[in-house]
């Protein structure tokens, strides 16, 4: 029987994340032993504030800038230039990744406010992150352009996690959320990779579905459970974070005091023109005023714009923007505790 048990619920509760079978974490285990789960228990240390470290755990990257949809609870679409695809200089991504092996760096992600497959290139950068050591190499997408020919090469060069949002359990609510896709197209898509990896005998990437709760998809929660959660091996339930150039409503204004959030101790974010950003969240932009990746990403996290932004988090007079964040919602509220 299927089991599929709560493995991270965000300090904020703007997202819940089920695992099937505990397949993530029993199969990198497998692969990496104790290096993987000394990642696991300095990711949980982190995540309460504990110390830093001289590197991130994981390096979220834009390689390319750009979307080719309209998301409602997007800000990208609204944007100046919101469209144009930019694509990450490859001397920056090398040096990110002599970076990454030189620290050996834990995880990387692929696709930080962009979609990431209108990067041709995007297989041959997964397998230069493989080639660097990094063990946990995730790819997020809006799965438009997920060809069973990208699926294939992703898989061939070393993918851990595919990251597909649906926020929908059929056409009329991804319509509404997510306007400019193809609910067809998508739902082909998710199965044409499935169909590539079962074929290939190979069980990673991990297929990863999301579905963020929105007034347009509001009661298709079930229906997309009981249709996409048997196709993957980890399911997310979110809560949308509200952004100024986004079509949902202002939420009420944040509560005072200290900030849950403890990106800043994880995670760097990297996008296609150097800019840093603390977190995966559109609010961090600007956080960090002047440094950029071109120093470094050891620079970075030991810059004093990170160690300030830190202390400001665990203070009782956060950024602004950053209380708005953590109080996007309470995403995994009405969920139960044990599992799906």
């Amino acid at each position: 029987m299927t089991s599929r048990t709560l493995v991270h619920r965000d300090p904020g509760g703007q997202s819940a994340l089920y695992e099937t079978d505990l397949r993530y974490t029993g199969l990198l285990e497998g692969r990496h032993g104790e290096r993987f789960r000394e990642y696991r228990r300095l990711w949980r240390e982190r995540s309460e504030g504990g110390d830093p470290g001289d590197f991130p755990l994981s390096l979220d990257l834009a390689t390319s800038s750009g979307c080719q949809l309209s998301c409602v609870m997007c800000p990208l679409p609204r944007r100046p230039g919101g469209r144009r695809r930019r694509l990450m200089d490859i001397a920056l991504f090398r040096s990110l990744m002599d970076e990454a092996r030189e620290r050996l760096l834990p995880a990387v992600t692929f696709g930080l406010g962009s979609e990431p497959l209108l990067d041709r290139r995007i297989p041959a950068l997964v397998a230069a992150a493989a080639a660097a050591g990094v063990m946990d190499i995730r790819l997020g997408t809006n799965g438009q352009a997920l060809t069973p020919e990208i699926s294939l090469a992703l898989a061939d060069a070393g993918l851990t996690r595919l990251e597909v949002s649906l926020d929908a359990a059929g056409p009329e609510g991804y319509a509404a959320a997510r306007p400019g896709g193809d609910w067809g197209l998508l739902a082909r898509n998710v199965e044409g990779f499935l169909a590539v990896r079962a074929k290939k005998g190979l069980v990673t990437p991990l297929l990863r579905l999301s579905f963020l709760r929105l007034p347009a998809n509001a009661g298709e929660l079930p229906a997309f459970l009981s249709t996409w959660a048997p196709r993957a091996d980890m399911i997310s339930i979110q809560s949308p974070v509200w952004f100024p150039e986004s079509l949902l409503p202002a939420p009420p204004p944040a509560p005072p005091g200290p900030v849950a959030c403890r990106q800043p101790w994880q995670r760097l974010g990297v996008l296609e023109d150097g800019t840093l950003w603390p977190c995966c969240s559109w609010h961090g932009e600007g956080l960090l005023g002047g440094p950029d990746a071109l120093g470094g990403a050891a620079a970075a996290w030991a810059s004093p714009a990170m160690t300030g932004l830190r202390r400001a988090l665990a203070s009782d007079a956060p950024p602004a923007r950053c209380s708005l964040c953590a109080s996007a919602g309470k995403a995994a509220e009405a969920l139960p505790e044990g599992g799906l």
